[in-house]
Formats: C-alpha cells, sequence, structure tokens
C-alpha cells in the first residue's frame, strides 16, 4: 500500500458537494498477483421512476468456497499505511450465505496479525453503474475493513493517477462511516463524506456513479456527491472502469497501532455484492416531458404561476403545479411551468419560478435515487428542499434526504 497525502480543496474551484470532508489513509494500490431481508433490493432489476438499473455482475456468497472465476486473493503484508496484517487464503471464508473475512492474533510473515483480502481485477470491472454490499463490521480498536474500487489502468498509470473510489471504510470502534474519492490534482488528492450508523449490523454501503456524478448511500440514504464532470480538478479517472475490492487490515496510519487483541478474531460479514448498469431506453431525466413533483408530505410542488415563492403544499396537480423538463447540457436540466424558469436563486432566497430565461442558477443535476425518487441539485451545489411544505422552499441543504427528495409523475 502507499502512504496517501490528504489535499483540502477550499478554493472556489471546489470539487464535491457532501456533507463532510473524509480524512483517512486508504488501502492497497499496488498492481494486484480480491440477512437483513427489509433491506434487500431485488438482485434482477432496480427500477425507479427516471431511471433502471440492471443487474450486470453479483456474488451472493451462497457457496462453500470463494468463486475463482470472480475473485482472486491476495496473499501477504501490502507494505502501506503502516498496517500489520499478513493477508492469507485461510482468513476468507464462504458460509451460512455470507462471505466472512476473519483478523486474527496470528504471527505470520514477520506480521503480528492474519486477515483477508480479495478483489476483482482482471475478472471483473465496470464504469459507471451503482455498485453496493451488504456488510457487517465488527467494530474493534486496530481494524479497518473496506470495501472499494480502483481504477484497471493502475499498473501503467499508478497510484493515485487510477482513481479510487472508496464505497464504506470504518475504523475501530467508531459508528463513523467514510466514503471517499481519490484521485492525481497536482499530488494526492481526496474529499469525501461521513454518516453515521451502528456499523456492528448488516447494512447496505452503496454508490451510484456515471459521467457527471458519484453519489453515496447507507441505506439507500444519500450522504454525499462529487462532482466529476468535464474533468473538473482533473477527476478525469473517474471516467474509466474499475474494479472491485474487499479487505479488513489490521492497525494502520488512518487506525492507529493500538490493537484489541482481546476482541480477536473478529468477523467481517458480506452478504452479497452486487453491480448495476444504468439502462439508457428511458433512464436519465424524461427530457421534454411535463411532469409533476411530490414531496415526502405527499404534496405537490407548485411553481406559484411566479408570483411567490415556490411551495410544496398543493394536494392536487393543475397547470401550475406542471413542470416541463427542459435539456440544459452537461448533464443538467431546467424546469420550466407556465412559460417560466424555477431558478435556485443561488441559495440566496427561496426559490421561485419567475425567470423568463434560464442561465446558471435555472439550471439543475438531476439525481435518481436508490427509491425511486429524485433529487435536485443547484449550481450552488445544494439541493433542492420541499421544507416539507412547512415554508416556501429552498436551495440550500448539503446533503439529500426525505424534503429533499420528490416523486415524479405520482
Amino acid at each position: 500500500m502507499k502512504a496517501r497525502l490528504l489535499k483540502f480543496l477550499t478554493s472556489t474551484g471546489i470539487v464535491l458537494a457532501l456533507v463532510t470532508m473524509a480524512i483517512s489513509c486508504k488501502k492497497d494500490a499496488r498492481a494486484p498477483s480480491t440477512n437483513v431481508p427489509a433491506l434487500k433490493i431485488d438482485k434482477s432489476e432496480i427500477t425507479q421512476s427516471a431511471v433502471s438499473y440492471q443487474l450486470i455482475w453479483s456474488d451472493e456468497f451462497n457457496g462453500t468456497s470463494v468463486d475463482g472465476s470472480k475473485w482472486n486473493i491476495d496473499v501477504g503484508n501490502p507494505n502501506v499505511n503502516n498496517e500489520k496484517e499478513y493477508y492469507q487464503a485461510s482468513n476468507i471464508v464462504e458460509t451460512g450465505g455470507n462471505l466472512v473475512i476473519t483478523a486474527r492474533n496470528q504471527n505470520v510473515g514477520g506480521q503480528p496479525y492474519t486477515s483477508g483480502k480479495m478483489e476483482t481485477s482482471g475478472k471483473f470491472s465496470t464504469q459507471y453503474g451503482r455498485i453496493e454490499a451488504k456488510i457487517q463490521v465488527p467494530e474493534f480498536q486496530g481494524s479497518w475493513p473496506a470495501f472499494w474500487m480502483l481504477g484497471t489502468n493502475i499498473g501503467s498509470v499508478g497510484w493515485p493517477q487510477c482513481g479510487e473510489i472508496d464505497i464504506l471504510e470504518q475504523i475501530n470502534t467508531s459508528n463513523t462511516i467514510y466514503g471517499t474519492i481519490h484521485w492525481f490534482d497536482n499530488g494526492n488528492t481526496q474529499y469525501g463524506g461521513t454518516t453515521s450508523t451502528n456499523a456492528n449490523a448488516f447494512h447496505l454501503y452503496a454508490v451510484q456513479w456515471d459521467n457527471q456524478s458519484i453519489t453515496w448511500w447507507v441505506d439507500n440514504n444519500l450522504y454525499a456527491t462529487a462532482n466529476i464532470a468535464n474533468n473538473i480538478n482533473n477527476t478525469g479517472a473517474f471516467q474509466n472502469p474499475f474494479y472491485i475490492i474487499l479487505n479488513m487490515a489490521v492497525a494502520g496510519d488512518f487506525p492507529g497501532q493500538t490493537v484489541n487483541t482481546g476482541a480477536l478474531p473478529a468477523n467481517m460479514y458480506v452478504d452479497y455484492v452486487r453491480v448495476y448498469k444504468g439502462v439508457t431506453s428511458g433512464g436519465g431525466p424524461p427530457i421534454g416531458q411535463t411532469i409533476t413533483l411530490k414531496g415526502n408530505n405527499n404534496l405537490y410542488v407548485s411553481g406559484e404561476n411566479g408570483t411567490q415563492a415556490m411551495n410544496c403544499n398543493r394536494t392536487t396537480a393543475q397547470a401550475w403545479e406542471q413542470f416541463l423538463v427542459v435539456d440544459a447540457g452537461n448533464g443538467k436540466v431546467e424546469l420550466q411551468s407556465m412559460s417560466k424558469y424555477v431558478s435556485s436563486e443561488n441559495g440566496l432566497q427561496p426559490i421561485t419560478c419567475n425567470r423568463t430565461t434560464a442561465q446558471g442558477w435555472e439550471q439543475f443535476t438531476w439525481i435518481n435515487n436508490a427509491d425511486g425518487t429524485i433529487s435536485l441539485q443547484g449550481s450552488n451545489n445544494d439541493f433542492v428542499s420541499s421544507e416539507n411544505g412547512a415554508q416556501a422552499m429552498t436551495c440550500t441543504r448539503t446533503t439529500a434526504q426525505a424534503w429533499e427528495e420528490f416523486r415524479v409523475n405520482q
């Protein structure tokens, strides 16, 4: 592994809109030599109101051994981040419908601990889509489990030029979940977000990735968004194929060198890993269509005929509650009602529908959420909020949750 140099992006050219910045050292960047029913998503297809995802690859871990046609198992210490584990095949088993990676207090190869790592390099990679896994991590001092991806061109360009997408990282006994991307922009650069959950239980960890953005999700709740459009801040690495990695490091620069040996052996459980591709026919924003938007309060968004700030409080949808979706280019849309455009007002005041022409403040990134809702992100990189119908709508939220999610044509 290689030590990672953190570079904070604080200029006006900042690349991401997100909750918080993740500070972490990452995993092995060498070219490699690998059930909660209520949370399950249909493994054959995810259908959303504005996009469809179809399953293209998965491992359900229902067998008795790791599928060698899908995974490589790494062996040895990666020699980065001051980690203290020795990876070996015997620390990875498939049993009871789960993949189980075990960390042990065991001296092998000059390292005081053993653990497991597997990846799909040379066997499977994907460019864009939804990449998800149901995972339970053990939470002990010194642990560093991860579900992540590296660019397949790492062997020719190296790290971080190949890019890295961390879908899940968690350390020690913390309930903080880290989602991060790494790339090269005048040095090793990283940026990401965090959320909290009881990590010592099964949760669904995912990214949704296209040529415009990468979004991070826990249990289908969005918590961070990365703008990667048009090579902004040299993020072109994320327009290439990536392969998948699962591992559990022990000790290192991120979790520290203190290890609770009394907690070992400790297991990381993976129920499944699934990869979906977006279906282009019918996918994306419904350009040229007139739609309605219904908020979390089950009421409709209204343009208020351009006479006042917009609200989400109408029980029926008439002319003022209908919006034409216009292609603004560069993956963005404009919303037009009664011949006037919706404006985010750049987040400085409640949003309106009173502009006769559309410019930056009248353009939005259309985001398809995993539960079938959509979110709208303004040019200020904040999300449009229905404010649950209790007050005028805004474009000021840094994350998209219930009030920032809308159902289309329902």
